[in-house]
């Protein structure tokens, strides 16, 4: 059986969405909505920083973009997704995007506030954990960082978008890669076109 995924016919599948400050909040509501389309019961849990940084990128109060969602702010550290007991039933956690302030946490195991237990908690438990890490460019210091979690068992998952696909917006943009997170997960989508080898239909250099 897949490592991560709720066993049994008829169970609840369960998954964690972080959103940090990072600049590029709309990779963390988008797979939240993702997953929540693929039939997943998710939890999302947000820092202070993401709630002023929806507001100047979306322009929209995040908790709004949310609605339908359980959503945690970072120092409600009672929730549930700060206990391995709670994530043991869910395919894991996705910090979408992280910043390198909560990389830091998690590489040095400091469990500051939620986003970072719930990560080091997944850790602990073998559950996949998916780091969207978007800040450009990268120094030693958060390259070592990134290094660590991988070792622990993390997913570095750079919001590095592919062109490949052909896409034809922004959201065909956004889409790889929430697409590629929850490739990282383990849940089966079709958010992108996957490489199918040379084609002949390119056109996006022409539309530049």
């Amino acid at each position: 059986m897949e490592e991560g995924v709720a066993q049994g016919a008829g169970a609840v599948k369960k998954a964690v969405v972080a959103i940090t400050g990072a600049s590029g909040v709309i990779y963390g509501i988008r797979t939240a909505q993702a997953l929540k389309e693929k039939g997943f019961d998710v939890d999302v849990v947000v820092s202070f920083e993401a709630e002023k940084v929806s507001i100047y990128e979306c322009g929209e109060s995040l908790f709004e973009m949310l609605k339908g969602f359980r959503v945690y702010r970072e120092n409600e550290i009672e929730a549930p997704p700060s206990s391995s007991s709670y994530l043991a039933k869910t395919v894991g956690v996705v910090v979408s995007p992280c910043s390198t302030k909560t990389l830091a946490l998690i590489a040095h195991g400091i469990a500051q506030d939620l986003i970072s237990r719930a990560a080091l908690a997944a850790l602990r438990i073998k559950k996949r954990l998916v780091l969207v890490i978007r800040e450009t460019p990268l120094g030693e210091i958060e390259l070592e960082n990134a290094l660590k979690v991988a070792r622990a068992g993390g997913i570095i998952l750079p919001a590095s978008p592919g062109f490949y696909n052909n896409p034809k917006g922004l959201r065909d943009v956004i889409n790889f890669i929430v697409g590629k997170t929850l490739d990282a997960l383990g849940v089966e989508n079709d958010l992108y076109r996957r490489w199918e080898g040379v084609r002949t239909d390119r056109g996006l250099c022409e539309r530049l």
